[in-house]
């Protein structure tokens, strides 16, 4: 008898493809019972999609949902989109799974609390959870609940390193870029230190000043932590790691300094000034998740990864960015693709000067290790203290 809560090895979404091709092989566990439907035969099939918050935010909501368009252009397929406050994923996901016609729930957001997912998994075992596998690492879960996880800090590095670039500009004010995030958790300063590598790999002399807003604060707060980072710090570029970062790209292009995006698409929000930005990149991923539930099986129990596992993306280059910063970024990404660099390569220090990686020591993007990071890279100094 199948172990239920037994889990494969986590995949790449090019390892889902390939793994895709072998003939009946089933990666998170035995098929759903009585869940078979022949995807071309367009049969009716309900995705459910929980998003934090507004879909239209301009940021991580929005990403996730414009993603999610991949699945409703599948034949057959209609979304059940929800929309919650702070606190209420429980009651959301309850609602969603009690209606008792989705094939498969989508949770863009993970952390926090399980039990409630594990106990819904657990009563609707012909539905796959999709779940963003923040919070989840090293839990055993049951055959139908499955994690996904994109890499934003590779984006993130090209991203730094086309700032890099842009704030060496004839005429410029300083060198100085300025970065706006809500926390300092692992998570958020893995991003940081990426972006903060690629920017002093553009330019050695370069400094990135931190600005810590909290995790409630408003766009108002954001744009005004914005504004000090261009005003005081003298900023030439800003860039951040929030959920919407469209009020630090506004601010950037009312105060003449260029910016990166985040999550989505930003250029519209700084047409002069905007550089890139780090994206999702994860409709494909879903279109191919929903194929493999509608099979009845061959979905992974775990896909992570950045380039390579093509979950993330960087946006199309804006008006500012230099033909020599273009290429060198096209290079570093590709390199990142193809597993040929690594983000992290000793000797690498922090911003009090203690050896936080040493000479010859790499660790890649999808190291377990960066998810305990403390740690501020040389180069980055944080002025919210």
């Amino acid at each position: 008898m199948t172990d239920p809560l037994h889990r494969r090895p986590t995949l790449s979404r090019r390892g889902f493809l390939a793994a895709g091709a072998g003939a009946g092989l089933v990666l998170a566990g035995g098929l759903l019972p009585g869940r078979a439907v022949a995807a071309e035969t367009g049969a009716p099939f309900t995705v459910g999609l929980l998003y934090k918050g507004p879909r239209a935010d301009f940021g991580y909501n929005q990403a996730h949902a414009d993603a999610a368009r991949h699945m409703a252009a599948l034949p057959g397929v209609t979304l059940a989109e929800v929309e919650y406050d702070a606190g209420g994923r429980d009651a959301a996901l309850a609602g969603l799974a009690a209606r008792g016609d989705c094939g498969l729930i989508v949770a863009t957001r993970g952390g926090g609390a399980m039990s409630e997912l594990l106990s819904q998994a657990t009563a609707h075992p012909r539905t796959v959870f999709l779940v963003y596998g923040d919070g989840m690492e090293g839990m055993r879960l049951p055959f139908n609940v499955a994690t996904y996880e994109g890499l934003l800090n590779e984006a993130q590095h090209i991203s730094g390193l086309v700032a890099g670039y842009a704030a060496k500009r004839p005429g410029g004010r300083g060198r100085s870029i300025g970065f706006v995030t809500a926390s300092r958790t692992p998570r958020a300063l893995r991003s940081i230190n990426a972006f903060a590598l690629g920017v002093r790999r553009a330019d050695p002399t370069a400094t990135v000043r931190l600005a810590v807003v909290g995790d409630g604060a408003t766009p108002e707060q954001v744009a005004e932590a914005a504004g000090a980072l261009i005003n005081n710090h003298g900023a030439e570029v800003l860039a951040g790691y929030l959920d919407s970062l469209r009020p630090v790209c506004a601010v950037a292009e009312a105060n003449g300094a260029l910016c990166c995006g985040l999550h989505t698409n930003l250029s519209f929000a700084a047409p002069q000034g905007f550089l890139t930005g780090a994206e999702w990149d994860l409709g494909t991923f879903y279109a191919e998740t929903v194929a493999a539930v509608r099979r009845g099986g061959g979905w992974p129990a775990s896909v992570r990864g950045g380039f390579a596992a093509g979950l993330v993306r960087n946006s199309p280059y804006g008006p500012a960015v230099s033909a020599e910063a273009r290429a060198h970024a096209d290079a570093a990404r590709m390199q990142l693709a193809n597993g040929n660099a690594a983000l992290f390569r000793g000797p690498l220090s922090d911003n009090n000067g203690r050896v936080v990686l040493p000479r010859g020591k790499t660790l890649s993007s999808s190291d377990g290790a960066l998810d305990s990071m403390s740690w501020l890279v040389d180069g980055v100094t944080d002025v919210s203290r």
